[in-house]
C-alpha cells in the first residue's frame, strides 16, 4: 500500500509493470537488501517500467508534477504530510524532482522514466534548480549535469538525517502492533510527539 503496487485505476501501472514492481520488492526483502539502498534505488533509478521495476515508484503517482512527487516522497520516506509545510519548504524540495521525465516507447504500455535532459538544458531550469533546498533548510549544491534525485537520496539516507530511520521503525511498529509510537505513522510532525520517545530513539539507533 505504501509503495502503491496495484495495476488498476487510478494508478494504472498496468499488470506487467505491477508484477515486475511486486517481484522486485519481494526479492529485495528476501535478499535482505538494506533499507537505505532500497530507498535509494527507488528514488534514483531510470529505465523501462517493464525492465527496471524500481522506476514504477514514479509511475505509480497520480500526478507527475515535481510538487506532487515531492509530496509522495515526503510521505513515503519521511512520514510527513507536506500540506502542513510552509510553501517555500515544499517548493525547495520539489526542485529535486523537476527533471524527472516520462517517455513512451513502441511497446504497448511501456514507458521510460528518465532524467529529462531537455528540461535540464534550459536556462530557466538551471536557475530554478539553484533554489533546491533540503527539507531541513540546507541549500543543495548541485552541478549542471548532476541528477538532483541522487543528491536528495544521499541526503535522505545519511545517518544523521532525523526523518528516515524514525519513519521506518515507526511504520514497522505500526504494522506489528496496530499503532505507531508516533500515531498516525504518516503524520510525523512537532505537533504529534511520540508516545515513548526513548523507545523510538533506541529503535532509530538500532536501524542506523
Amino acid at each position: 500500500d505504501v509503495l502503491r503496487v496495484k495495476a488498476e485505476f487510478p494508478i494504472n501501472l498496468w499488470p506487467q509493470a505491477a508484477q515486475a514492481y511486486h517481484h522486485w520488492i519481494r526479492k529485495a526483502i528476501a535478499d535482505n537488501l538494506p533499507y537505505d539502498q532500497f530507498a535509494r534505488e527507488l528514488l534514483t533509478s531510470s529505465g523501462s517500467n517493464f525492465r527496471v521495476p524500481q522506476v514504477n515508484f514514479y509511475r505509480a503517482l497520480q500526478s507527475h508534477q515535481p510538487e506532487s512527487i515531492a509530496q509522495v516522497v515526503a510521505l513515503t520516506f519521511m512520514g510527513e504530510r507536506t500540506e502542513n509545510w510552509p510553501t517555500e519548504r515544499l517548493a525547495g524540495m520539489s526542485q529535486f524532482f523537476s527533471r524527472v521525465g516520462y517517455k513512451p516507447t513502441g511497446e504497448w504500455k511501456e514507458e521510460i522514466v528518465l532524467l529529462d535532459l531537455d528540461k535540464a538544458a534550459t536556462e530557466a531550469a538551471a536557475k530554478t534548480l539553484q533554489t533546491a533546498t533540503f527539507p531541513d533548510g540546507a541549500p543543495a549544491q548541485l552541478s549542471p549535469g548532476q541528477d538532483p534525485r541522487e543528491a536528495f537520496a544521499d541526503w535522505l539516507i545519511a545517518p544523521k538525517n532525523p526523518w528516515f530511520a524514525r519513519n521506518a521503525v515507526n511504520r514497522v511498529w505500526f504494522w506489528l502492533f496496530g499503532r505507531g509510537i508516533i500515531h498516525e505513522p504518516d503524520d510525523i510532525c512537532p505537533d504529534n510527539p511520540p508516545s515513548n520517545p526513548e523507545l523510538l530513539a533506541y529503535l532509530e539507533q538500532e536501524l542506523t
